[in-house]
């Protein structure tokens, strides 16, 4: 580890628990796994935890337990914070020590060039400030996922490029608040929804605090979120003419032209998320003698956007096991055909033996609906050029799967356990996204059944009206 004036640079090795046979999350400290293992006197990542020059021991024990990565870094001290004593760091990765220090010393010119050290007190946090601190409390209580806090803290960087959540918030006005979400009107009710929840936080944190009195994002005279004037081409499902074709297309092109085309069979006949898919273990989560997929963990990020196999599934539903159809048996036999073996044992992975990212699927997906002219629809382009675009993702094959269940009237509960939802609102949220076709038949089943009741009259005839 080398330090320069306000900056530390090392390469630090990450030890990672994995999980045991019953898939549940080690509860026990590092230190108490190693001190345990038969191999604790000739492995030589027990008690380190950076390296020097990043070098991997060679003849190192191969290790039951952990997960070992290694990764240079910069910490830069930008500011410190009065009111809690906390030093205020900045962090950079790089594939080496060099690249990572250059990163460092670069925001250290920026911030001494335009004088922008921050000092924090209690009377001067802006809305940054204020809601930065709720989401690492609320990540380091585990109250939110890593994901969930990547995911936040994102919008917060999109939120602090306005002028008026970088000032104290005592000095932000209800004006600034009610001029900024009005402009945000053609963007999505989720993206609004996102910024609202943030906005809010902020004024309570600051009202918790004492550090403002009057707060105009609460109560019956609170700034109230903008509706969207977003127009959406997204749907919940595909319609089954559209499945079909999408399937031929998948069932007619070659392995070699097409490596994801099992993954999408699967999302497809299973609904399972794609995140889910990506981190499949071919030796611990398929079980062909008992047609089971278990579903045990998702993809998600790390805290500097990286992908990541979850220790987890995305809720405590997700964790699920699924029952294989012929369909879904033949598609995971044809799967494993071509499966290449990696250190992770991913069912789906790439040449190279690394992990494929959810946007590297979604962006094939939109390729193929985009030649077989599936969900198409014109939109301008910044450049002011009508170009073709699709309303397929890989979402959509989730939707698909849920609403063929909900036509073939597969009970809600059921339903839900498949799709590991925690809560029924939203897997009922698919019948309402039934094929015309099929909404045709049902209607027409149902005038069948008025008619032959009688339930309007004897002289009522359905067939004459």
């Amino acid at each position: 580890m080398n330090k320069l004036k306000g900056i530390t640079v090392g390469t630090y090795l990450t030890k990672r628990p994995k999980s045991n046979k019953n898939n549940t999350k080690l509860k026990i400290k590092n230190s108490e796994i190693c001190n345990s293992c038969k191999n604790k006197l000739t492995c030589k990542y027990k008690d380190i935890s950076k390296f020097e020059n990043g070098k991997i021991f060679p003849n190192n024990v191969e290790c039951e337990k952990f997960y070992f990565s290694i990764t240079s870094k910069a910490m830069l001290t930008v500011g410190r914070d009065t009111t809690t004593g906390k030093t205020l760091r900045e962090h950079f990765t790089g594939g080496n020590e060099e690249e990572a220090l250059n990163q460092a010393l670069s925001r250290k010119l920026e911030i001494e060039k335009t004088n922008s050290y921050k000092v924090i007190t209690k009377s001067n946090k802006s809305i940054i400030d204020l809601v930065t601190n709720v989401l690492d409390e609320d990540y380091k209580l585990g109250k939110i996922k890593k994901a969930t806090r990547k995911r936040k803290m994102d919008t917060l960087k999109k939120l602090g490029k306005e002028k008026f959540t970088n000032i104290p918030i005592t000095k932000v006005k209800r004006d600034d608040v009610v001029k900024y979400l009005e402009s945000l009107k053609p963007y999505s009710q989720s993206t609004i929804k996102q910024i609202y929840e943030l906005l809010c936080m902020s004024f309570g944190q600051a009202t918790y605090e004492n550090i403002i009195t009057d707060n105009f994002m609460t109560g019956w005279k609170r700034v109230e979120k903008p509706k969207s004037e977003y127009k959406s081409h997204h749907r919940k499902s595909l319609t089954i003419a559209e499945q079909q074709k999408l399937i031929d297309y998948l069932n007619n092109i070659s392995y070699n032209k097409c490596k994801h085309k099992y993954l999408l069979l699967l999302l497809l006949s299973t609904g399972m998320r794609v995140g889910e898919a990506l981190v499949l273990d071919y030796e611990k989560d398929i079980d062909l003698k008992n047609k089971k997929i278990y579903i045990r963990r998702t993809q998600t990020k790390d805290l500097n956007g990286k992908a990541i196999i979850g220790e987890t599934a995305k809720t405590e539903n997700g964790q699920r096991t699924l029952n294989m159809n012929n369909i879904s048996e033949q598609i995971i036999r044809e799967s494993l055909k071509h499966k290449i073996k990696n250190k992770d044992n991913l069912l789906f992975c790439s040449d190279d033996r690394t992990m494929y990212v959810e946007n590297t699927i979604n962006s094939c997906l939109k390729r193929i609906a985009l030649k077989i002219e599936i969900g198409i629809y014109e939109e301008k382009n910044s450049k002011g050029k009508i170009v073709k675009k699709t309303d397929v993702h890989t979402h959509i094959l989730r939707g698909t799967f849920a609403t063929r269940c909900a036509e073939a009237k597969i009970a809600p509960a059921v339903l839900k356990k498949i799709l590991g939802h925690s809560d029924i609102t939203v897997t009922m949220q698919y019948y309402v996204d039934v094929d015309n076709e099929f909404e045709k038949s049902e209607n027409n089943n149902m005038e069948k059944y008025l008619k032959d009741k009688n339930i309007f009259g004897i002289n009522f005839d359905l067939e004459n009206t």
